[in-house]
């Protein structure tokens, strides 16, 4: 009688999940299937569940370069949606499209903010036939070619929560005009933004567990495309190793790491220090979410290391248990060290 239910239950729910397929979706499976063709396996597939999109995944699919798993899955619905609407686009005997006004809103809710020149280039370098129609996988093509290209140089800075990694960029940009970027407030950011990258990190950062690698590397290039030619300082990435291997085939290796070692009390203190200083504005900040973040650090730390090695990127450890003071002394020293090296093989 259980198996019979619960086999009905299945039976019930997969009809449900197939009755809420977008109409977009329903059609471009109808043609594949009157066509006799199957779906090309070079190619992602999104499909609509009842949790939501689930996609099958490749590098080569159109989009994966400039956009998520996550974004793109949601472009696909609103590039529909946006073509209908008066001045986005519109539909012809070929299929939807977009004009640029259409562009503009589909990069902007998914939280891209291009410049009005580099809005231009994307559209222009898909529009072939200068019709001023974009259809679905040129925009996707595009936006890998204009969007995606590899960044500045970056230095990566290592280290728990807590363990001062915000300060020493902080420093470090204002004596040296870095960018300081924090993949941490990248995220904060989004959330708060409410865009479909945003609805997908919510929880997880309550947890205290890790973004996926796509959606954080996602995040730091749209950032970093912002700041052409300049060193870039990734506070707290990578948090995983397959982050620092899907950084390095997108946008090339880092110049250096900073590895910010600190203990775990040292940390957890400065952490409830913090919640009181700001009156827990982070949703993370807090002594469960805190001990789950730095348990999952030293679980990712020994295998980032071994692919810096491995990747002949340069390491320079710090000690951050002292004062701000300290820590920075460290660094000054370093500094001095490489330029007395300098002066001494120019003397030579």
């Amino acid at each position: 009688i259980w198996i019979a239910i619960h086999t009905q239950r299945i039976m019930i729910r997969a009809s449900v999940g197939l009755t809420r397929l977008s109409g977009v979706a329903y059609a471009t499976a109808a043609r594949f299937h009157s066509s006799g063709s199957s779906f090309p396996s070079d190619k992602k597939r999104n499909f609509r569940t009842i949790g939501g999109f689930q996609t099958d995944e490749s590098e080569t699919s159109p989009g994966s370069k400039a956009f998520s798993a996550v974004e793109n899955a949601a472009i696909t619905d609103l590039f529909f949606q946006f073509s209908h609407q008066s001045g986005g686009g519109g539909v012809d005997e070929e299929g939807a499209y977009l004009e640029i006004n259409g562009v503009e809103q589909i990069l902007h809710s998914i939280g891209e903010r291009p410049s009005k020149e580099t809005l231009k280039k994307l559209f222009l370098s898909a529009d072939k036939n200068n019709d001023g129609k974009l259809r679905l996988t040129e925009f996707l093509m595009a936006a890998d070619k204009v969007l995606a290209g590899a960044p500045a140089s970056t230095i990566w800075v290592i280290g728990g929560p807590g363990s001062g990694k915000g300060m020493i960029c902080g420093k470090i940009a204002k004596n040296t005009q870095a960018v300081h970027l924090s993949s941490g407030e990248m995220l904060r950011e989004e959330v708060a933004s409410d865009t479909y990258l945003g609805k997908e990190v919510a929880d997880i950062m309550k947890k205290g567990q890790l973004v996926s690698s796509g959606v954080i590397i996602s995040l730091i290039r749209r950032r970093m495309r912002e700041y052409p030619g300049r060193r870039i300082l990734l506070d707290g990435f990578p948090r995983s190793l397959k982050n620092a291997s899907n950084f390095s085939d997108q946008c090339g290796k880092p110049e250096l790491a900073l590895f910010c070692h600190c203990d775990d009390t040292t940390m957890i203190e400065r952490i409830l220090k913090r919640v009181e200083e700001t009156d827990g504005e982070r949703a993370d900040d807090n002594i469960q979410t805190a001990l789950k973040r730095i348990k999952a650090y030293h679980k990712a730390e020994r295998p980032v290391v071994e692919w810096l090695k491995d990747n002949c990127v340069p390491i320079v450890r710090l000690d951050c248990t002292g004062s701000q003071e300290l820590v920075w002394n460290q660094l000054l020293a370093i500094g001095r060290l490489m330029r007395s090296a300098g002066t001494n093989q120019a003397s030579k």
